[in-house]
């Protein structure tokens, strides 16, 4: 398990970092924010497609780990799309969903690196807001290098705005929902892959 850090420069340096070793599979995973409505939090989606936003580029899911998800438990989409930056508001969302299922934030990264390296990879996420719904604040500009919240800043942002606080416990509470799902799928996920591979020796990566 890597821990990448949010945005697709951290994911890309620690997806080449991870598979430059002999690698037999890698899972991107992590949260989405869902741009249809029919999506619920704590949903689990596998895309066949990961695109870029802004360019026309993708790459695709390997179509047996993609089967293997859906049995598991995820729902198949047809595109993520991979955002440089956090996509806050309901109508951003909305404009966004003409192009894509779903948007997060470093899919695309590692699943290019892993085509760079030759290993077959799967990009597979679980919602934590919905398409109607604004995130409270912009966490982007309270966060360190790592894409981890300080919490100055975002005590700072609650005493001038205290009227965001029911959508940032809201906001809290559907992120745990959407981690414990996450966590019992790639649990399952992965026994079901052992189940079916016969690994080489070297390592399975998931990265997140």
């Amino acid at each position: 398990m890597l821990l990448t850090g949010v945005g697709t420069d951290l994911a890309s340096e620690a997806a080449r970092w991870a598979l430059a070793e002999a690698t037999d599979l890698c899972i991107s995973s992590g949260f989405a924010g869902a741009l249809r409505s029919d999506l619920a939090v704590a949903e689990l989606l596998a895309a066949r497609v990961v695109c870029r936003a802004g360019r026309e580029l993708a790459v695709a899911s390997h179509s047996p780990l993609l089967n293997a998800a859906c049995e598991a438990g995820a729902r198949p989409v047809d595109r993520f799309m991979t955002a440089r930056r956090l996509v806050v508001s309901a109508e951003d969302k909305a404009r966004l969903s003409r192009e894509a299922d779903a948007v997060e934030m470093e899919s695309f990264a590692i699943l290019a690196e892993a085509a760079r390296h030759g290993v077959r990879a799967v990009a597979v996420r679980a919602i934590s807001d919905l398409a109607a719904t604004s995130l409270p604040f912009d966490f982007e500009r309270m966060s360190d290098a790592r894409g981890a919240i300080r919490l100055r800043p975002l005590l700072a942002e609650l005493l001038r705005q205290p009227q965001r606080l029911p959508a940032l416990l809201r906001l809290a509470r559907d992120c745990r929902l959407a981690a414990g799902r996450l966590a019992e799928f790639l649990e399952e996920y992965l026994q079901l892959l052992d189940a079916g591979l016969v690994l080489s020796g070297s390592e399975m990566v998931a990265a997140t």
